[in-house]
């Protein structure tokens, strides 16, 4: 008879599985003592291998992209967007803790952290690309257009500083920025340094909570 999870149901690979691979739920086990009872032998601590070292991937997924998606949407809506990201990695840790029932250490919320900045740095470079098409194509906008001649006139501002012959080079890097290639590279370059950067925000919250759920959870041991 194969023994199943007491919380997701799921049947686990051994009778010394003290976690259960699928949820993370610690496992109750009870092993036979010499009078011909039972010994209850309780899992090990959060701050165990298991705290530490294994995360529950699935239910990290779906902590991330559950978080992930408002986290997007005001990042690409609203400014400070670091304030979002910062906090949707503690809020997907928070949620991460509640769903497996043992803490996360410092490590797994840098991981599961970074795992929401994958998410939600990918969602808000489509979000923000979408609205770009559609003021383009549709609203006949011209912000895009108008930030890489920014770009461009700022690097042009470098080049005239420079010496003639670094100039010289630097000026034929300008007429590349002002063609389509140029225009492009500027573009993917900028996503690539949002999701970047959005990586390290939420990877940052995520060990921000992790903290703070064991803060919690040791207080909650101390009072009772």
């Amino acid at each position: 008879m194969s023994l199943l999870c007491h919380r997701c149901g799921s049947a686990l690979t051994s009778a010394d599985e003290l976690f259960c691979p699928h949820c993370g739920a610690p496992q109750l086990r009870y092993e036979p003592s010499e009078d011909g009872g039972t010994t209850y032998v309780s899992p090990p601590p959060a701050g165990g291998r298991r705290g530490s070292d294994t995360i529950s991937w699935k239910t990290a997924v779906a902590c991330a992209f559950l978080v992930a998606v408002p986290v997007a949407v005001l990042s690409s809506m609203l400014d400070f967007s670091s304030i979002w990201v910062i906090g949707g990695g503690v809020a997907t840790v928070s949620i991460y803790r509640r769903r497996i029932g043992v803490p996360p250490s410092g490590k797994m919320g840098w991981r599961i952290g970074a795992l929401l900045g994958i998410f939600a740095g990918s969602l808000s470079t489509a979000f923000y690309s979408i609205k770009l098409l559609v003021e383009r194509h549709m609203l006949h906008s011209s912000e895009l257009d108008q930030q890489i001649h920014l770009f461009t006139q700022q690097f042009a501002e470098q080049v005239n500083k420079s010496d003639p012959q670094t100039a010289a080079a630097m000026a034929e890097l300008n007429r590349f920025w002002l063609s389509p290639d140029g225009a492009a590279a500027i573009v993917l370059g900028g996503a690539a340094m949002t999701i970047l950067f959005t990586i390290l925000f939420a990877a940052a919250g995520g060990a921000i909570g992790a903290r703070i759920t064991t803060l919690g959870s040791t207080r909650a041991r101390h009072s009772s």
